[in-house]
C-alpha cells in the first residue's frame, strides 16, 4: 500500500490562533463545526461516498493537519486521504443523540483527519448525514461550498478546478501589508471586559463547556445594523456600560478567487457602541450602520493583529478584547440531486467560544435566535431572560430612548406561539420517547391541521379531541392551534353520554377521533388515522393572539351540568413560561406523563418539555390506575420528572416508594400534607407543589415544598399572577384572618361557556388593578405572618377527591334523573386525611341498577364509593338538608354467611383489609365479604395490594381484585395453587384489558352487590 505524499506550508493567521487555543483546551470540541444533513429520497450510498471523496480531493484544506515541531504551527497537506462513510441503522428517536455524540468528539490536530462523516439510516428513503469539521480547515462559507459541491457531484455534474488552494491563501495572507491605522484609532481607550450579569464568578481558566438555546423569533426589519443595534441596547441596559465592544464574524473573502475556496478564511472584527442618556433606538441603529460599514472596509486585518493594536491586558480567564459575539447568518438551503434532497442544519458542539454569542438565523421566512453561552458563567434561566429582553426590543419604536426600552417579555405570549416555535426550533429533539421527534410531530400536526380546516374548524372555537393519551393527543392539540382553533379534551374512557353533552355544549364544529369511540352529534368527525393525503407543510390559518381560545375544559357543576371553562392563549402561555422557569428542565431530563388530557395539569406535562426540547413518555391509563404498575413504569422509563396528584403519589409510595432517579416530584390538584411531603422528599428529591383552579389556568401558586418541621404552605404566585385574601365585601383581611382567595392576572379565564350569569358571579372586577378581573375561588385561606398562604378548605360544598374537582350537586342531579329515585344527597366522608370517599344517600331504597346508571353518566372519579338507602332526607327547620343528621355509611357491613379466616394467608389478608378500610376490630369481617361493598375504591385497592405485596410477598394485579373482590378469592391468587382460579378468573383477567373504564365501573357495581365469581 503506497503512502500518500505530504506537503508542508505555513499556517494561516487563523490556524495559528486555533492551534494555540487547542493547546489551552486540549481535547475540547469547542472548535468543531457540526452539521446534520437530512437526506430524503432513494439514496445511493456508494454514489454519495464517491461524491464526498471527490470533494475531499478537490480541496486541500480537507486533507490538512497542523503540526508545530519548533513551536510554530505548519500545515501538512496529504496528497490523498481515504474517505470513510460508515452507515448505521437507527430509529428516528435515536438520531439526535447519535448526531450529538459525533459532533462532540474532539479532533487531534496533528494526526487528523480533521473531518469525519457518518450516515445514519432510518429507512431506505430517509437518512441523516453527519458531517463534522474542525474550524482550522473550514468556516461557514466553506460549508456552503462543500454542500453545494457534494450535491452536484452526487448528481454527476463535472466541476471546474478551484482557482486556488488554501495553502495559496495562507501564503498570500503572509505577504500582505495591511493598513492598521483604522483599528489603532478605533480601539483607543477601549474597555477591557464587558461586565455581563453572570450567575457565577469567572473561573481563573475557562473549561470551554457551553450550552445552547435556540428559539424562533419574529423579526420585522432584519437588517444586520438594526439587529446589532438592538442587541447592543440590551447589553448596555443589562451591564450598565456606556461603551462596549461586540465581535462579529466576517467572510473576509474580498478577492473573487476565494469565493469557491474551502478553508478557514473568515475573520472576526470588533464593533464598538457607545450610549448616553439621550440615545434613541434610531441613534443606535445609525451608529451601528456606520460602525459596520467601516469595519467591513477594514476586515482583512487578522483578528490577532487587531487584539495587539488594542493593547489590552491578557488573561486566561476570558477571551481577549471581546467576550460577546453577534452574527446574522442564513441557514444553508436545501440542495437537490435528482430525487434526493440534502437539507443541512448546524449542530451545537457542546462548547462556548465566547462568554455569550447570539446568532440570528434566517431560514426562508422564519427567523431564529441561537444563543451559545459559557455554562460555567450562566444558568439557562439567565440566558432565557436575555433572550426575552432581546425579543422585547425587536418591535421597539425608532424614537424610543434606549433607557426606556422594555426588557421584560410581555405576558401576552400565546401558548401556541411558544410551543410551536419551540417545536420548530428543535426538529431533531425527541418529543415523545420511542415514538416521535419534534420534526415528526410538527409534520403530523400540519397534516391534521389541514384536515381540520377542510372539515370546518374555525378560529376561536374548540376542536373536540376524543383520543388516547400520548402521541395522538399531542398531535391533535398542535393541529388545532395551527388551524387557529382551541381544543376540547374528551377522555375516551368516560361515558359516551357525557362526551356528547360536553361537545354539544361547547359548540364544537369538528370532533377528532381514532375510531375507538363513536361520539355522534352535529359536527364533522375527522379520523386522525386517515389524514395522510394532506400536506405536511404549515396551513394558512388565522394567527393566534393572546385573547383567543387555547382550550375548553369542563369541570363539575353544582346544578348537574358540567361547566366549560374557556382558557385563553395568553393565560396558558403565561403558565407555560412560568413553569418553564420553575422546572428548569435540562437535556438529561425525561418527564413521565401520567395525567389524562381532560385534566388541566396535563398541559404542564405535554408542553413544558417541548419548550426545552426535552422528551416525555406517556403512561397508559391502566398503568396509572395501579400503584405497582405506575411505580414500575416510572422506574422502567428512566423518568427524572413526574407530576401527579397526592392520591397518585400515595399509590407510588405505598408500592415501594418513588424511584430514586425521579429528582423532581410535582404535586397538584389537591392539598399537599406534611406526611406525604416527607415521603416525597426522600433521597434529597425536590418537591414542587402547585395550587390553582381551572378558572385561572392550572397553577396560580407554585413553590418548592419546605422540609420538616416547616408546614406546607401554598407556593408564591407565578409570574403575572396576583393572590388576594378578601372578605365578602372584597376588602383585604389582615394576616392571620381567614378570607376567600381571589386570583387575578394573566391566567384568569374568559369565563364559563354559555353561562354569563355564573361568569359574572365568579369573575369579579379587580378593585386593585386597572380594568382586570379576579376569580373568586371559594377556597378559604389565611396569610401567615411570614407571608405564606395556608389553605383551610372550601367555602362551599365543592369537593376535591383524588385531585378531581367534584360538585356534589352534579352527582345528585344524575341520581335524581333515575326514574326510581325520588331524592338524593351526596357528601364526602373522610376516613383519614388521605382517604376521602364520596357517599350517596338515596330516597327511597336505591334501585338495583343505580350503579350502572351512575357509571353510564359520570366518569369513574365521580362515582360514589357507597350508596346508602334513606326513607327520607333529613332537613332543618328551614327546609334545608341537614347534612349533620345523615347517617355514617356502614362500610364494614359483613355478609350474612360470614366465614372467619381459615388459614394464615386469609388471616393476614383480613388484617390488611381492616387497616386499609378502617374496619374496627370489634366488627366482624368474613372471607367472602366484598371489598367494594365495604367501601373500597380504586385508590384504597392499590393501597391494599401494595400491603399484600410487602406483607405476603405476592404480586397481585389490580384486575385480580375485580375478578375476586373477597379475602377468599385474593388469598387463592396469593397462594397461586388453586386450579379453579387458573381455569376461571384468569381468562376474565385477560378480557378486562379490553374493557373500557365505564364497563369496569359497571362490573365493579355488580361485584359490590354481592356476586362471587369463585
Amino acid at each position: 500500500m503506497s503512502v500518500p505524499e505530504v506537503f508542508r506550508f505555513p499556517a494561516s493567521s487563523g490556524q495559528r490562533r486555533l492551534w494555540l487555543l487547542d493547546q489551552l483546551l486540549p481535547g475540547s470540541p469547542v472548535y468543531n463545526i457540526g452539521w446534520r444533513v437530512a437526506v430524503d429520497g432513494p439514496l445511493d450510498v456508494d454514489r454519495l461516498r464517491s461524491a464526498l471523496a471527490d470533494v475531499v480531493d478537490r480541496h486541500e484544506a480537507l486533507r490538512t493537519t497542523l503540526v508545530a515541531p519548533d513551536g510554530v504551527p505548519e500545515q501538512v497537506v496529504a496528497s490523498t486521504v481515504p474517505v470513510e462513510l460508515p452507515v448505521v441503522d437507527v430509529a428516528a428517536t435515536e438520531v439526535a443523540a447519535r448526531v450529538r455524540d459525533q459532533v462532540r468528539v474532539a479532533f487531534d490536530l496533528e494526526t487528523g483527519p480533521l473531518f469525519r462523516a457518518v450516515l445514519l439510516r432510518l429507512t431506505a428513503d430517509r437518512h441523516v448525514l453527519v458531517l463534522v469539521l474542525h474550524h482550522a480547515i473550514a468556516d461557514g462559507w466553506s460549508c456552503a461550498v462543500l454542500f453545494d459541491e457534494l450535491a452536484r457531484r452526487y448528481a454527476g455534474e463535472d466541476l471546474p478546478e478551484p482557482p486556488i488552494g488554501y495553502p495559496d491563501y495562507a501564503l498570500w495572507q503572509q505577504e500582505q501589508s495591511f493598513d492598521d491605522g483604522y483599528w489603532r484609532e478605533r480601539l483607543r481607550d477601549v474597555p477591557t471586559v464587558l461586565a455581563l450579569p453572570t450567575d457565577r464568578p469567572r473561573p481563573e481558566r475557562p473549561t470551554g463547556r457551553g450550552a445552547e438555546l435556540r428559539a424562533r423569533i419574529r423579526v420585522g426589519d432584519g437588517s444586520f445594523a438594526r439587529l446589532l443595534a438592538l442587541f447592543g441596547c440590551v447589553l448596555h441596559r443589562v451591564t450598565g456600560q456606556a461603551d462596549l465592544l461586540v465581535a462579529t464574524p466576517v467572510a473576509a473573502r474580498t478577492r473573487p478567487e476565494t469565493e469557491g475556496l474551502v478553508g478557514f478564511v473568515a475573520n472576526t472584527v470588533p464593533l464598538r457602541a457607545t450610549f448616553d442618556e439621550d440615545t434613541t433606538v434610531r441613534d443606535a441603529v445609525t451608529a451601528a450602520e456606520r460602525e459596520t460599514v467601516a469595519a467591513v472596509a477594514h476586515q482583512d486585518l487578522p483578528f490577532e493583529r487587531i487584539v495587539e493594536l488594542a493593547d489590552v491586558p491578557r488573561s486566561l480567564a476570558h477571551s481577549p478584547l471581546v467576550q460577546v459575539l453577534f452574527a446574522v447568518e442564513p441557514v444553508p438551503g436545501v440542495r437537490t440531486a435528482g430525487d434526493v434532497r440534502f437539507g443541512p442544519e448546524p449542530v451545537h458542539n457542546g462548547g462556548a467560544k465566547f462568554d455569550l454569542s447570539l446568532t440570528v438565523e434566517r431560514a426562508g421566512e422564519d427567523w431564529f435566535a441561537r444563543w451559545q453561552y459559557d455554562a460555567e458563567l450562566f444558568d439557562r434561566a439567565s440566558v432565557v431572560a436575555l433572550h426575552d429582553a432581546f425579543t422585547a426590543v425587536l418591535d421597539a419604536d425608532a424614537d424610543t430612548p434606549v433607557a426606556e426600552l422594555p426588557l421584560v417579555r410581555s405576558t401576552s405570549d400565546t401558548a401556541a406561539g411558544l410551543v410551536l416555535d419551540a417545536v420548530a426550533a428543535h426538529p431533531d429533539a425527541v418529543a415523545l420517547a420511542g415514538e416521535l421527534t419534534c420534526g415528526e410531530l410538527d409534520r403530523a400536526a400540519n397534516r391534521l391541521a389541514h384536515a381540520l380546516l377542510a372539515a370546518g374548524a374555525r378560529p376561536d372555537e374548540p376542536v373536540a379531541l376524543c383520543l388516547d393519551r400520548g402521541a395522538a393527543t399531542l398531535v391533535g392539540v398542535l393541529a388545532a392551534w395551527k388551524a387557529g382553533a382551541g381544543y376540547l379534551p374528551l377522555d375516551p374512557s368516560w361515558p359516551v353520554h357525557r362526551l356528547t353533552s360536553m361537545a354539544t355544549d361547547a359548540g364544537t364544529p369538528v370532533l377528532v377521533t381514532d375510531g375507538s369511540v363513536a361520539v355522534g352529534g352535529p359536527w364533522t368527525t375527522v379520523d386522525s388515522r386517515a389524514v395522510h393525503e394532506f400536506p405536511d407543510t404549515p396551513p394558512q390559518a388565522v394567527p393566534q393572539h393572546p385573547g383567543m381560545l387555547a382550550y375548553v375544559l369542563y369541570t363539575s357543576g353544582s346544578t348537574g351540568t358540567p361547566k366549560g371553562v374557556r382558557v385563553t392563549q395568553g393565560g396558558l402561555g403565561a403558565l407555560l413560561s412560568a413553569m418553564d422557569d420553575v422546572l428548569d428542565l435540562g437535556s438529561d431530563d425525561l418527564l413521565a406523563s401520567i395525567t389524562t388530557p381532560a385534566f388541566d395539569v396535563s398541559t404542564v406535562e405535554m408542553f413544558v418539555p417541548l419548550l426545552r426540547g426535552v422528551p416525555l413518555t406517556v403512561l397508559d391509563a391502566d398503568e396509572v390506575a395501579d400503584g405497582a404498575l405506575l411505580r414500575a413504569r416510572i422506574d422502567e422509563s428512566g423518568a427524572t420528572v413526574v407530576q401527579g396528584g397526592p392520591a397518585s403519589w400515595r399509590m407510588v409510595v405505598a408500592a415501594g416508594g418513588v424511584p430514586d432517579r425521579v429528582r423532581l416530584r410535582i404535586s397538584g390538584g389537591e392539598a399537599m400534607t406534611r406526611d406525604l411531603a416527607d415521603e416525597l422528599q426522600s433521597g434529597g428529591a425536590t418537591v414542587i407543589d402547585g395550587y390553582g383552579p381551572t378558572e385561572t389556568t392550572v397553577y396560580s401558586a407554585v413553590g418548592v415544598v419546605a422540609r420538616a418541621p416547616h408546614p406546607v404552605r401554598l407556593g408564591p404566585a407565578i409570574a403575572g399572577t396576583t393572590l388576594h385574601v378578601l372578605d365578602r365585601a372584597l376588602r383585604p383581611v389582615p394576616p392571620g384572618v381567614i378570607g376567600e382567595l381571589h386570583i387575578g392576572g394573566a391566567g384568569v379565564a374568559r369565563g364559563y361557556h354559555g353561562r354569563p350569569d355564573l361568569t359574572a358571579a365568579k369573575f369579579v372586577p379587580d378593585p386593585f388593578g386597572t380594568g382586570g378581573r379576579l376569580y373568586a375561588t371559594g377556597d378559604l385561606v389565611r396569610r401567615r405572618v411570614d407571608g405564606g398562604l395556608e389553605f383551610l378548605g372550601r367555602a362551599d360544598r365543592q369537593l376535591k377527591i383524588r385531585g378531581y374537582r367534584i360538585e356534589p350537586g352534579e352527582v345528585e342531579a344524575v341520581l335524581r334523573a333515575h326514574p326510581d329515585v325520588a331524592d338524593a344527597v351526596v357528601v364526602a366522608w373522610s376516613a383519614n386525611a388521605s382517604d376521602v370517599r364520596l357517599v350517596a344517600y338515596v330516597v327511597p331504597a336505591a334501585p338495583a341498577d343505580v350503579r350502572e346508571h351512575l357509571a353510564a353518566h359520570l366518569p369513574e372519579y365521580m362515582l360514589p364509593a357507597s350508596v346508602v338507602d334513606l326513607e327520607s332526607v333529613p332537613r332543618t327547620g328551614t327546609g334545608k338538608v341537614d347534612r349533620s343528621a345523615l347517617p355514617e355509611p356502614t362500610w364494614h357491613t359483613a355478609s350474612a354467611d360470614r366465614v372467619e379466616p381459615r388459614d394464615e394467608t386469609e388471616a393476614s389478608m383480613a388484617v390488611i383489609w381492616r387497616a386499609v378500610l378502617s374496619i374496627p376490630e370489634d366488627v366482624p369481617l368474613g372471607v367472602h365479604d366484598n371489598f367494594f361493598a365495604l367501601g373500597g375504591h380504586s385508590l384504597t385497592a392499590t393501597q391494599m395490594l401494595a400491603r399484600v405485596r410487602t406483607t405476603l410477598s405476592a404480586q397481585v394485579p389490580l384486575a385480580a381484585l375485580f375478578a375476586a373482590p373477597t379475602i377468599a378469592g385474593l388469598s387463592v391468587a396469593v397462594r397461586g395453587a388453586d386450579d379453579h382460579l387458573a381455569r376461571g378468573p384468569v381468562p376474565l383477567l385477560d378480557q378486562l384489558d379490553d374493557l373500557s373504564d365505564a364497563e369496569i365501573d359497571r362490573l365493579l357495581g355488580t361485584l359490590s352487590d354481592g356476586e362471587d365469581v369463585l
